[in-house]
């Protein structure tokens, strides 16, 4: 017995018997056409997986599924029972199993028809066969064919917001080519503001087309355009001494409702007034603060202070500047010295 026999031991066996007084062999040819191999007393008989089938016909192509008919191969002494069909295109990732109508195909069904396709791909079809030995060669590939157009797929997750200023900055997932229907594929996008000019708010949708037309729309999306810097100076801005070394400053916050600009927070600038402007010192509030404390300033030096907002965009215009001067510092008590009186 011949254990896991390969297609190299084929040849010409010989079996010998030798005794004391004399001895008997007899020779036979062994032809391993497969894996699997029946030795019967007067012959050799080899069964292995089918050939290819043969023939592969496209026969009907529509914009999601393609009729297939075939002939079969050699069975290889053992029945075919089913056969596979495979497709690939420029998207997958070399031959895939396909949906097929019957589900499964029988020995003797020679012809299918393939399901779920994509419309406007180009495929090519294998056929392969089965039986009791395994899976057999494929079949030659089937000439390629393009499935036709069919209703267009929308983009997906448009969303956008940012850019530069006065834009409006829309994005979406690109339509992979196998979903685009078609030669000439291309986007409509379309918007509609809702707000003022600005930091806008738009209503948006992103629609396709190619050259048999335009195809659908998708969900409408709101997105907002990048914001501009605050329009306004804050108003009445005061300043008021509250001791030698600060000063309280205050003014009335801009409303968020305006100007649809968001307001960060606001910067101060603060100087001595006679000081030259690059000598000036920043404080920076955050939030819709309206007033603040500013410290370690020297005594009955006058002030001058200006104010601005900002936000994400810049900082907006600034205030009229108001002057202060900070009170005079506390004169420290003499020493006393003691002495004696003369008498």
């Amino acid at each position: 017995m011949i254990r896991n026999i390969q297609l190299r031991h084929a040849g010409k066996y010989t079996c010998a018997v030798q005794t004391k007084v004399d001895s008997v062999s007899i020779a036979t040819d062994v032809v391993v056409r497969a894996v699997y191999v029946i030795m019967e007393a007067s012959r050799v008989r080899q069964a292995s997986p089918p050939g290819p089938p043969v023939e592969l016909q496209v026969t009907e192509v529509t914009a999601s599924t393609v009729a297939l008919s075939w002939g079969p191969g050699l069975d290889h002494h053992s029945a075919v029972l089913g056969f596979t069909i495979q497709a690939r295109t420029t998207f997958s990732l070399g031959w895939q199993a396909v949906t097929t109508v019957p589900e499964v195909l029988a020995g003797r069904q020679l012809s299918s028809t393939v399901t779920e396709l994509s419309p406007w791909v180009e495929y090519e079809f294998r056929v392969l066969a089965t039986n009791a030995m395994g899976t057999g060669e494929p079949s030659q590939p089937s000439r390629k064919v393009r499935t036709k157009e069919m209703r267009m797929v929308t983009p997906a997750r448009v969303s956008g917001g940012g850019g530069g200023r006065s834009e409006l900055l829309i994005t979406w997932e690109p339509v992979s080519e196998e979903f685009q229907s078609g030669p000439g594929f291309g986007y409509v996008v379309a918007f509609r503001p809702q707000g003022a000019h600005g930091w806008m708010q738009a209503a948006v949708k992103v629609g396709v087309y190619n050259n048999k037309g335009e195809g659908p729309f998708g969900p409408v999306t709101a997105i907002h355009s990048a914001e501009e810097e605050p329009s306004r100076a804050p108003g009445r801005v005061r300043a008021r001494s509250v001791s030698a070394t600060e000063v309280e400053v205050s003014w009335k916050p801009l409303a968020w409702s305006n100007s649809r600009r968001r307001i960060l927070g606001y910067e101060l600038r603060y100087g001595e007034r006679k000081a030259k402007p690059a000598a000036a010192s920043v404080v920076r509030t955050a939030g819709n603060a309206s007033s603040v404390l500013l410290g370690h300033l020297e005594g009955s030096s006058t002030y001058s202070i200006s104010l601005r907002a900002y936000n994400s965009a810049g900082f907006g215009p600034p205030s009229a500047v108001v002057n202060v001067t900070t009170k005079k510092p506390r004169k420290s008590a003499g020493r006393l010295r003691g002495g004696t009186l003369g008498g």
